[in-house]
């Protein structure tokens, strides 16, 4: 008996593949949220986010920044645009927060949980409400955004969760015990949603950023010596900036990654290969 004949394969008209690219990560439709987005890598993600067509719900513990981040999509973009003022470690907040967002918008088709704070300290020294306060913003609070944003989700079997983690996850970083753990159970808590969640039609999916230039790694900057040093480690010689998640936000918010779940990419410019 012979071999099988191969199947041909399905052919696509030059026409239809000119417009793969942008249609694919075309999110006019699509409604984002967007935690942390008043500055850094949350202001950039849900700027690219805009300009790829998305209409936006940005929360912030910082009014003021985030109302001004937010006049400037408007001009910039023309989308929609919702604020709150919403901490995330409140889960009655959070609830609220949701409700009120998905009966102005309809829907929710996007979670970008970017809210985190640092408070890193040497092991020895780090006390029990340091500890508590960074895996509580930087984990727990991203499993109750989480969850309150699924069943909004779900109504529409479909759903894009994106969870911004670090390098910091993976590598052991001194001073780092409470954001380094914080951000490893991220790397799992990305995959056990997406087992649970994804045969509702919810995608999850995880950043992992190295070293980027935010208020939040301001310090680390002014050390001239550390900056030299270390970038002349990285493979391509330079840190990152907000900027550089712009693409891979909107690909893995977009139907481009449909069928991508569960995986978390580490964005670092190749310096976690040689740390």
């Amino acid at each position: 008996m012979g071999a099988p004949a191969a199947r041909p394969s399905p052919r696509v008209g030059s026409a239809r593949l000119a417009r793969v690219p942008s249609a694919l990560c075309d999110l006019t439709g699509r409604v984002a949220l967007i935690t942390g987005a008043s500055r850094g890598l949350g202001a950039a993600m849900s700027a690219a986010l805009a300009a790829a067509g998305a209409d936006l719900i940005l929360w912030s513990r910082d009014t003021r920044r985030l109302t001004q981040h937010a006049h400037h999509l408007q001009r910039a973009t023309s989308r929609r645009i919702l604020t709150q003022s919403v901490d995330v470690t409140n889960q009655r907040a959070v609830r609220r927060a949701m409700q009120s967002a998905a009966r102005a918008f309809g829907r929710i088709d996007i979670l970008i949980n970017n809210a985190g704070i640092w408070g890193g300290d040497a092991a020895r020294r780090l006390n029990r409400r340091t500890w508590d306060a960074v895996v509580e913003t930087d984990l727990t609070s991203v499993f109750f955004v989480s969850q309150a944003v699924a069943p909004i989700m779900m109504r529409r079997r479909y759903g894009k969760i994106i969870n911004i983690a670090s390098t910091s996850g993976v590598l052991a970083i001194p001073e780092g015990a409470a954001y380094g753990t914080a951000k490893a159970g991220l790397f799992h808590l990305t995959r056990i949603l997406a087992v649970e969640w994804g045969p509702h039609g919810i995608r999850v999916t995880g950043i992992a950023p190295g070293v980027f230039r935010t208020d939040m790694t301001r310090d680390l900057f002014a050390d001239q010596a550390w900056y030299r040093r270390r970038r002349g480690e990285i493979p391509l010689r330079r840190f990152g900036e907000p900027e550089d998640l712009a693409g891979l936000a909107v690909f893995l918010a977009s139907g481009a990654s449909d069928h991508i779940t569960g995986q978390t990419v580490v964005i670092d410019g190749g310096a976690s290969l040689t740390f």
